[in-house]
């Protein structure tokens, strides 16, 4: 039986700074109150502290990180945890959205 890999489908090349803040916020959320979050944050920071690739490439250091499309929303969900309290807004766009999805369907 032959050994097959599937490379995750999502690139994401990172400075090594917003490479370190991102483990840093999954660090924190392993200690979430909340194990779903907790669970997916550990398992997502083993994962790129694993399989992450540091590159230089014209004298600039990186890191690229691949996602599977579950990853994008584990890290999503992790990150709108993080910011819930933090960040408001004062424009309703999902009206906005609404009134664009409108007009597009007007102009076909």
């Amino acid at each position: 039986m032959s050994y097959s890999t599937k490379i995750p489908s999502l690139k994401v090349k990172t400075s090594i700074d917003s490479f370190n803040k991102l483990l840093e916020v999954l660090t924190i959320q392993t200690e979430n109150k909340d194990e779903n979050i907790s669970k997916k944050a550990n398992k997502l920071k083993e994962k790129l502290l694993k399989f992450s690739i540091p590159r230089e490439e014209n004298e600039e250091t990186f890191v690229d990180i691949r996602f599977y499309q579950n990853e994008v929303m584990d890290m999503f969900h992790i990150l709108f945890d993080v910011i819930k309290e933090e960040a408001g807004y004062e424009t309703d766009y999902y009206k906005i959205l609404l009134d664009n999805r409108n007009q597009f369907k007007d102009n076909e």
